[in-house]
């Protein structure tokens, strides 16, 4: 049988920040800082601070499909 790849990851949500550079200080977690641009996982998704951002469209879902679209929109400029 086959070994999937990145099995301990796929079930992990990544998220892109669009914010500008600010501290994420979540209760029993170490402050992060993030930074516009950068992708981050394990975020918790029901943290009221990160909800915000997602709301706020700070935090977007990385599906993949974002840079192909990106990649066929310049190829056809």
């Amino acid at each position: 049988m086959a070994k999937q790849p990145h099995s301990s990851t796929m079930g992990r949500k990544s998220y892109r920040y669009t914010g500008p550079v600010t501290p994420l200080d979540i209760e029993g977690e170490k402050t992060r800082m993030l930074f516009p641009g950068a992708s981050y996982t394990g975020l918790p998704e029901d943290h009221p601070i990160v909800s915000n951002l997602i709301a706020r469209k700070l935090l977007i879902a990385e599906t993949g499909a974002a840079e192909v679209v990106g990649g066929t929109l310049s190829e056809g400029a």
